[in-house]
């Protein structure tokens, strides 16, 4: 997967990879994930706390795995049925079934409860972050894999899960105290490779790029600054179809492009 330093570097000798590569990349991405777009993220509705995912759409067929209220997971609907095909990963992919009374769609949540949701996520993905810099730095070689690990497995089952809603939930709501939570957190991660938190704030520059560009001028941090702009920029690009130049006939993206280019120059002067 293209890195965001590695496609700067790339643009700098390249000036750009065509539009039919961006796409294989997004493939190649959501399918290593073994996800499909069409599916939706939920949680489980059960008084108890966990339910019991089957091979089959009834009671009578084999568990295979059990969901617990902190799990996410994909759905889709089936035709026709009270059962619904659901997709998890918990350090193992888990596939089967639910009962349709047992999914609570996260985007159907009210705000408030999106608002925990996501903040708790983010919260948590700053902090696992954070350690990992820091037995980076101090070269505790026990510590760092142990880091390494929490950071990973939190990132593939919650992290990245919370962003597909992220931005839907930010357009909606302007919520500038979600917005900045999610800029200190790209930072703390700012060493990663995972390109989710790209793709995520480059929807949210698309829908608000005034309260986007206002609240990133509230940065005082210029390398943390840059950063973030470089991953809208990068989220931006993923967006939008872009022919081998890099240019579009989208009038939207050329404004926003130009925006965003504007406004990077501000903090970077020549």
């Amino acid at each position: 997967m293209l890195s965001i330093s590695r496609y700067l570097q790339v643009m700098g000798k390249l000036k750009m990879t065509t539009a039919r590569n961006y796409i294989l990349i997004i493939l190649i991405f959501f399918c290593s994930l073994k996800l499909i777009a069409e599916n939706r993220l939920a949680i489980i509705n059960d008084p108890d706390g966990f339910t019991l995912v089957r091979i089959g759409q009834g009671k009578e067929f084999k568990v295979v795995d059990t969901l617990f209220k902190e799990d996410f997971f994909y759905f889709q609907l089936i035709d026709n049925s009270e059962w619904v095909k659901v997709t998890a990963w918990k350090g193992r992919q888990i596939e089967g079934f639910l009962h349709k009374s047992r999914v609570q769609e996260v985007e159907k949540l009210d705000y408030k409860k999106q608002k925990e949701l996501i903040t708790k996520t983010l919260n948590i993905q700053r902090i696992l972050a954070d350690n990992f810099q820091k037995a980076w730095k101090s070269k505790d070689t026990i510590e760092y894999r142990t880091s390494v690990r929490q950071l990973e497995f939190y990132s593939d089952t919650k992290y990245d899960p919370v962003l597909t809603i992220l931005p839907n939930y930010f357009c909606s709501t302007s919520d500038v105290d979600v917005l900045q939570l999610f800029f200190s957190t790209m930072w703390a991660d700012k060493g990663s490779a995972n390109e989710i938190p790209s793709f995520s704030i480059g929807k949210c520059f698309i829908c608000k790029p005034d309260l986007v560009i206002e609240q990133l001028t509230k940065i005082n941090n210029i390398e943390q600054k840059k950063n973030i702009f470089d991953q809208i920029e990068w989220g931006l690009l993923n967006n939008f179809d872009l022919d081998e130049n890099g240019k579009s006939e989208n009038k939207i993206f050329t404004k926003l492009k130009i925006r965003l280019d504007n406004e990077r120059m501000k903090t970077s002067p020549r």
